[in-house]
């Protein structure tokens, strides 16, 4: 193998969080997402890191290989003062700032991205460590791969997606190669690097072209005069709502789970029967504080629970399924584009909120006027229906039937095509959009600028937007069609006018690189990509968290036949049938021929980087051994945790981290024998964590609790992937074998006793004397505390642990098991309730009993004693008295260790959120002295 790469040694993992995090709550403003909607984009500075950690050299000097690595990303102590805003630097002073948590000092800070880059005098000390003349990080990224590869870098990833990774190398100076088996995945992806990349000029001609497109539907809207009213106001937002008439009942229900219209304005919608008429009539009011409250709690709501609720009879509802009928709603043909009279849903606009020309708004039901407008925009859509459909203007595809998310819309409203998702007031508007382009585009950057204008009035604007009115500093507003990653129905919504589109549509973002014209983006099957490249960087898909393919059928619906147009190489289709998806053996082929495809495209000394989010323990063994089928190596494995809290890395719970997986092709073809890899294995974890810790007693901690185990993990995995087979069994038997109940494959085995490895080492400070007498349950519990006692809750971590020391109850032990709120009992929790197992607990009504195996420990008993003396007024007499009698003759043996636990325990309340442990770390002081002053 040649030269260990510095991601192959360390890895800042606190400080990437923390500018991880930051960059996903600029939200709208990160440097992508104004492009279109993609599910799970990868941070700019995870990709930028990683590729620069890849290329980077590591040397003798694991610190001062951090320092550089830090200059170089603008994310040392100097360079973070260098970002931070003119007017913090005036508040807070370098000095204070220094002393501040990373994640609180960046809050002051430009994003990386957005700055120059390091200063003269770091790029000075950066090219004498590593022995280059770069000033600028093109050029380092440029010298640092001609020297491993002899030309520039080329980084390529054959599932694109939102287009980070391709897009972040070539800003920094990599030639970027992208593919996705999605056409819209590549359109995003080709919109990065061409538009965003293009420089000033190609930018201008974005906007130009927007301009143009914009101002011409502008004017057709205004010729028709179906957003004006007779005043020359004009509207900003329609609201409708979906009605019923359900067995019984003589008039429709309007229905919304709240009638706020505007929290701000205190604007609500109420409802009043009409003399004749099945219909109510809405009244648009403005209402007092106190019924503004009431609104907002559920007063005047028609749906409620999943029911249809009376709004003149509170003893009246309906479930909504019931109406629906036993064989389901009418299926809409392509022809509707509105509710038939017949059909159980029929659908009305209920408020306008109006806008005149001294900018002053207002919110009214609608009258005649109004409804004539709404006939008209119907007349006009249809007038044009079938010419806008064949042109593509309007998406004429059907939803495909039996997705996991799909199914929802066509099962609640019976909409069978992707142009049912949208009423006629958008249909006309989004369709004028293509239109028009066709008038001004004509090239595929002017094209590709148009289509994702429409994208993103689509997500914006759809009969799946609801409508936020409970924004207590905006007048209300849409919200967009994938808040989550579905496609919900919704029984009121929201429509832009086009007038409040058109002020969000802007592509031109400004960037100042232009990158190079050999970048190349395709849409192309993962394992038919025939593209060499010197590092592969990926984010796959996994277990169906995302059905990318479903949700991208949204936008291709639009884009369809423009794609063909701009792209002719590419199929506007989603290819379902051949999408990586799912978690079955055959989704496992598809991975170990995505991943042997790309071994075979990348440069002998190459290497290749796994992202992945990590929340299924299983998952990450699957894609270990995934990986390990396809000849590839794990050299290195990081989890960066990107949805953590600002208070700082090592407080807060993380929610969510993505595991890079570093890999370099596997040369060795000789089999692995257990009786060797196990010592193997042990000598890796304990280097590995022994590397880890050295780098953490130097300054800021750079590693947590879960960090530790995953480097566990990775050392097992680094090992495992060495060999060709274990024992007798080839990589298949281990990947595709399907094991009985409680058989575990070599590879889990291994893996296991890896993380029972870690937690031999990973000793608690101040516990190292006692350690090697404690029971496993008794390392459990302490492990726990101290974690906790660092701002660990999620309880993922604890069950880790738990696996760790081989326990496979837990739950008896803990206060709390929520996701992120988990933590261990107290002595006070504990009380003097014996404990006992979940699985004797469910054998109480056989009349079998059982302990938990912890009910026996020193360490139970021991906080049985401390709470002894914090419930008796801190009588240590007590305590002490209590562990002679349970002791006996052991008692003077053991108490060395007693004391040492009791010292540790006492110190826990000394950290942030440790409040609980106050009383007892205080018994557990005074017990610890009684105990060691004890002669008799």
């Amino acid at each position: 193998m040649s030269q260990k790469a510095f991601i192959e040694t360390q890895f800042p993992i606190a400080r990437l969080s923390a500018e991880s995090y930051k960059e996903r709550k600029a939200g709208a403003s990160q440097t992508l997402t104004g492009l279109g909607k993609w599910w799970g984009r990868k941070p700019l500075i995870l990709v930028r890191a990683s590729i620069l950690g890849m290329l980077m050299p590591a040397s003798e000097d694991p610190i001062r290989d951090r320092e550089i690595f830090l200059k170089i990303l603008t994310m040392d102590d100097d360079g973070a003062w260098n970002r931070c805003k003119p007017t913090d630097q005036r508040k807070v002073g370098q000095t204070k700032f220094n002393l501040l948590p990373y994640a609180e000092r960046i809050a002051m800070c430009e994003r990386p991205e957005n700055v120059s880059g390091p200063t003269r005098s770091a790029w000075m000390d950066i090219n004498n460590h590593l022995g280059t003349e770069a000033y600028s990080l093109p050029d380092l990224i440029d010298q640092l791969g001609k020297r491993t590869y002899g030309h520039t870098p080329k980084v390529g990833d054959c599932f694109c997606g939102g287009g980070s990774i391709p897009f972040e190398a070539a800003r920094i100076g990599c030639e970027a190669f992208g593919s996705d088996l999605n056409p819209v995945a590549g359109l995003l992806t080709w919109a990065s690097l061409n538009l965003l990349g293009g420089g000033p000029e190609v930018q201008k001609e974005v906007r130009q072209t927007q301009e143009k497109v914009f101002a011409a539907v502008d004017r057709q809207i205004t010729e028709w005069g179906i957003e004006h009213n007779a005043a020359g106001d004009r509207a900003e937002a329609y609201l409708y709502c979906v009605e019923v008439k359900p067995d019984g009942c003589d008039y429709y229900i309007p229905l919304a789970p709240s009638w706020v219209i505007s929290e701000k304005y205190r604007i609500v919608a109420t409802w009043h029967q009409v003399a004749g008429s099945d219909r109510l009539a809405p009244k648009v009011i403005e209402v007092s504080a106190s019924d503004l409250a009431a609104y907002k709690a559920g007063k005047g709501r028609t749906v409620a629970d999943s029911r249809v609720q009376d709004p003149f009879n509170a003893e009246r509802s309906w479930p909504i399924e019931a109406l629906r009928g036993p064989n389901g709603l009418r299926r809409w043909t392509n022809d509707d584009v509105v509710p038939r009279p017949s059909d159980v849903f029929q659908e009305r606009l209920y408020c306008i909120r109006w806008i005149n020309n001294a900018g002053e708004r207002r919110y009214a039901e609608p009258d005649a006027q109004d409804i004539a407008r709404e006939n008209r925009v119907l007349e006009l859509l249809m007038e044009r229906f079938v010419d806008w459909q064949r042109e593509g203007f309007i998406p004429s595809k059907a939803i495909p039937v039996d997705g996991v998310k799909t199914e929802e819309p066509i099962r609640t409203r019976g909409w069978t095509h992707w142009h049912h998702l949208f009423t006629p007031r958008q249909l006309l508007t989004h369709g004028l959009v293509f239109y028009y382009a066709l008038t001004v585009g004509t090239n595929p950057i002017e094209r590709a600028s148009v289509m994702l204008s429409v994208g993103y009035v689509c997500d914006n604007n759809s009969r799946l937007c609801g409508w936020n009115g409970h924004f207590s500093k905006g007048p209300g507003n849409t919200r967009n069609v994938f808040s989550n990653q579905a496609l919900n129905t919704l029984f009121n919504f929201g429509t832009k006018s086009w007038s409040l589109l058109a002020e969000s549509l802007d592509l031109s973002i400004s960037n100042s690189a232009i990158f190079p014209k050999d970048n190349l983006i395709i849409a192309s099957d993962a394992r038919d990509v025939r593209h060499l490249q010197d590092i592969w960087i990926t984010d796959p898909p996994y277990a169906d968290a995302v059905n990318y393919h479903e949700l991208g059928d949204f936008f291709l619906a639009w884009y369809e036949k423009m794609i063909v147009k701009s792209f002719p190489q590419w199929i506007p289709d989603s290819r379902a049938e051949l999408a990586v998806k799912g978690a079955d053996e055959g989704f496992k082929r598809s991975m170990v021929e995505v991943y042997s495809n790309l071994r075979k495209h990348m440069s002998v000394n190459g290497m290749q980087m796994v992202m992945f989010t990590h929340q299924d323990p299983a998952v990450w063994a699957d894609l270990g051994m995934i990986l390990w089928a396809a000849e590839l190596q794990v050299t290195a494995a990081w989890t960066i945790s990107t949805e953590t809290e600002a208070g700082g890395i090592k407080k807060g719970n993380y929610v969510q981290g993505t595991v890079c997986l570093v890999l370099r092709m596997r040369t060795n073809t000789l089999p692995g024998f257990l009786d060797e890899i196990y010592p193997m294995v042990e000598d890796a974890v304990r280097a590995q964590l022994d590397s880890m810790r050295s780098l953490d007693d130097a300054g800021e901690p750079n590693f947590n609790d879960s960090d530790y185990q995953l480097a566990a993990y990775a050392a097992a995995l680094q090992v495992l992937t060495h060999f060709s087979k274990i024992e007798d069994s080839a990589v298949e038997v281990e990947l595709y074998r399907e094991y009985k109940r409680g058989e575990k494959s070599h590879f889990e085995a291994v893996i296991e006793r890896a993380i029972h490895i870690a937690g031999e080492i990973l000793v608690p400070r101040g516990l190292e004397d006692a350690w090697r007498n404690l029971t496993l349950s008794e390392r459990f519990y302490l492990r726990a505390l101290d974690i906790e006692s660092r701002g660990e809750h999620r309880q993922g971590m604890y069950q880790e642990l738990a696996r760790g020391f081989g326990l496979k109850d837990i739950k008896p032990l803990l206060l709390s098991d929520k996701a992120n709120g988990a933590r261990v009992r107290t002595p006070k929790d504990f009380g003097t309730v014996t404990l006992e197992s979940a699985d004797a607990q469910r054998a109480i009504t056989k009349g079998k009993t059982g302990p938990h195996e912890f009910a026996s420990t020193d360490v139970r008993h021991l906080l049985f004693a401390v709470r002894e003396v914090s419930e008796n007024n801190s009588d240590t007499e007590l305590g002490r008295t209590y562990l002679k009698d349970y002791l006996g003759s052991l008692y003077w043996s053991r108490r060395s260790k007693l004391i040492g636990i009791l010292e540790w325990i006492s110190c826990l309340s000394a950290f942030d959120g440790m409040e609980q442990w106050e009383n007892d770390s205080t018994s557990a002081r005074l017990l610890a002295g009684r105990l060691r002053n004890d002669t008799a």
